[in-house]
């Protein structure tokens, strides 16, 4: 098995993260270099959390016991996308800094509340990526704001970037693993833009284990320029959505001018959602309203 870092309880109150060879990590908040004198690629940098609930590898079934079954009535949300977005690419893509994750936190509150006035007793939930930026922080901001219960998702070299907090997350031994314990928490994944994370991972474990999926183009519908291409300049993907718009052939919003394109995404999202509920919840929740 592939080795991505470590991660360990030291005792009942701390538990640990350990990662090699990552110059990167070293200027990240409460990271420690246990052996500076030796070759960058030999370096260890270690972590202490001490406030977090953290499940280890192994214990993904007690986690989402504990932080996202219930009795009824359940839906679990996620987001994936960006985690970061520099000043530069919003000035290029012709989006304000934060206006991305503030869109996605409207995308994601607005559907908790539609769904809370469709359905009398439903209980949503909320999974993520656990780090402290980006799609993640605004999952996370959502769930605190609702009240709702939420769960984590990470893998070893990823949790150097979550704060240590009162959010519980699932820790896997690699980042493929943590992807798909992501996705089988899930009933429905609102993809919002992002790059070949949420392509060639999110997307995929989704179809392997028939989750629900809702592709947003969230930067289109916001941006003054039409947001980033599919594809960079080497052929890489940078935004997901985009690429799946090109090479699917997905229906797109309209884009009339002087036509709010965040509003319509927003209603979309909204009414797929209410449709794909009522297909999970009991009989009683899905058409009590009708």
């Amino acid at each position: 098995m592939e080795v991505e870092g470590r991660i360990f309880r030291m005792n009942p109150y701390e538990t640990i993260v350990e990662v090699t060879g990552d110059t990167s990590l070293s200027v990240l908040p409460g990271v420690e270099c246990l052996n500076p004198d030796d070759e960058e690629n030999c370096r260890v940098y270690r972590r202490v959390f001490k406030k977090k609930r953290i499940y280890l590898p192994g214990e993904y079934k007690r986690a989402v016991s504990e932080q996202l079954l219930g009795l009824d009535n359940i839906l679990v949300f996620g987001m994936s996308g960006y985690s970061l977005l520099t000043p530069e690419q919003c000035r290029a893509w012709g989006v304000k800094v934060g206006a991305y994750e503030s869109a996605c936190g409207a995308i994601l509150r607005g559907v908790v509340h539609h769904l809370r006035e469709q359905f009398i007793g439903v209980d949503v939930r909320i999974a993520h990526g656990a780090s402290n930026m980006g799609i993640d922080k605004a999952a996370i901001n959502v769930g605190r704001h609702l009240i709702r219960p939420q769960l984590g998702h990470s893998c070893p070299e990823f949790m150097f970037y979550v704060a240590d907090d009162d959010i519980p997350v699932y820790v896997a031994r690699t980042q493929a693993e943590y992807s798909r314990a992501f996705i089988q928490s899930l009933d429905i994944l609102i993809v919002a833009n992002g790059r070949v994370q949420a392509f060639e991972h999110d997307i995929d474990a989704a179809f392997r284990f028939h989750k629900h999926i809702i592709p947003i183009n969230v930067l289109k519908s916001i941006s003054a320029t039409g947001g980033p291409p599919a594809f960079n300049a080497n052929g890489e993907i940078e935004d997901a959505v985009a690429a799946m718009e090109h090479l699917v052939h997905m229906t797109n919003l309209s884009g009339s001018r002087g036509r709010d394109t965040f509003d319509e995404l927003c209603r979309h999202v909204n009414e797929t959602t209410v449709a794909i509920a009522r297909q999970i919840l009991s009989p009683e929740c899905a058409f009590g309203r009708l």
